[in-house]
């Protein structure tokens, strides 16, 4: 089955007139998504599915677009080289961005919990190599969820398999789902949320703030604590999420942590300048109903995916002192 979503977000908390256009097409979104199925001897040929009574790929359900043919063949003819496995019974819930923090939970978590829903005993079916990423292995730990393991030799006949789709198309959110993982992990701390987080992106190879020593000493100034994200444990960013009352960073996977923040917090996106198509995190904060900031930074160039900024002290100061006062 095609459901049809409309999601409509408010514009950003501190939203100036002049950068309205870079949130306009974000305000409102339509799209389309498919409903889990559940498969009778099904077949995982390396990161796809097949149904051999229905001689059909899934491969719109594994994969953020439909396989083509040569990709397909490629699969058939690697499965003859294959041993095969056999597992009685199983979730999948998985895409070719899966082993990213921000895809697994946003986007499998998502679909794992609507597989729960239909089979609540059934384990997860991952790649062995899922094994040597420690976000996955600690979420899955935390939710207390069985997973079956297969290796990249392997074929897999499951004789009952629930076959999840993307919950959203990216990069949106299903509302429902989006918050039950916020409630399904998020702890809840005895005090009201006290710290003022800056997850800094010093250590990463990618996305980082020419003057990010700058930044760091106006962030302190104003209370913020500093904090590497690839430092901490799963369980130990939603227990510094819990506690947390506004959270600020660079476009990032971490502040996809946001999923773990209490209700009141506020969220602070340094964002690149003239960049109207990268809004995951302002969808997300929508979605979890957080107040959410944004300042606008001069990037080396108009791909905010690869580049690195210079963020704009000036702005920064004064954005943070619209949440803190």
């Amino acid at each position: 089955m095609i459901e049809e979503i409309t999601v409509n977000r408010n514009p950003p908390a501190n939203l100036k007139p002049e950068d309205y256009p870079l949130f306009r097409q974000s305000l409102q979104t339509t799209f389309r998504r498919l409903h889990p199925i559940t498969i009778k001897n099904a077949w995982i040929l390396q990161d796809t599915v097949f149904s051999p009574g229905e001689f059909r790929f899934y491969s719109e359900f594994t994969h953020q677009k439909k396989l083509p043919l040569l990709p397909i063949a490629k699969r058939i003819g690697l499965c003859a080289v294959k041993s095969w496995k056999k597992i009685p019974k199983g979730i999948w819930i998985l895409d070719e961005w899966s082993p990213n923090y921000f895809h697994w939970m946003a986007d499998c978590l998502p679909r794992l919990w609507e597989g729960l829903d239909r089979a609540p005993e059934f384990p997860v079916i991952l790649p062995e190599f899922f094994k040597n990423i420690p976000f996955v292995v600690q979420s899955l730990s935390l939710i207390k969820v069985r997973v079956e393991y297969f290796k990249t030799s392997e074929n897999v006949k499951v004789d009952t398999l629930v076959l999840t789709a993307r919950t959203a198309s990216y990069p949106n959110f299903n509302l429902p789902l989006t918050k039950r993982t916020r409630e399904n992990l998020a702890l809840h701390s005895t005090k009201s949320p006290w710290r003022k987080i800056y997850i800094s992106r010093k250590f990463a190879p990618k996305r980082r703030a020419h003057n990010e020593d700058e930044v760091e000493v106006l962030l302190v100034k104003k209370g913020f604590e500093i904090v590497y994200a690839e430092k901490l444990t799963v369980h130990q960013q939603i227990r510094l999420m819990s506690e947390t009352s506004v959270l600020a960073g660079l476009h990032g996977a971490a502040l996809t942590n946001m999923f773990f923040l209490p209700k009141t917090a506020k969220v602070l996106e340094l964002r690149n300048q003239n960049d109207h198509l990268t809004q995951c995190f302002f969808k997300l904060a929508s979605a979890l109903d957080l107040a959410y900031y944004y300042t606008l930074n001069r990037g080396d160039s108009e791909n905010t995916i690869l580049t690195d900024f210079t963020i704009d002290l000036e702005a920064l100061d004064k954005t943070l002192d619209q949440i803190l006062f």
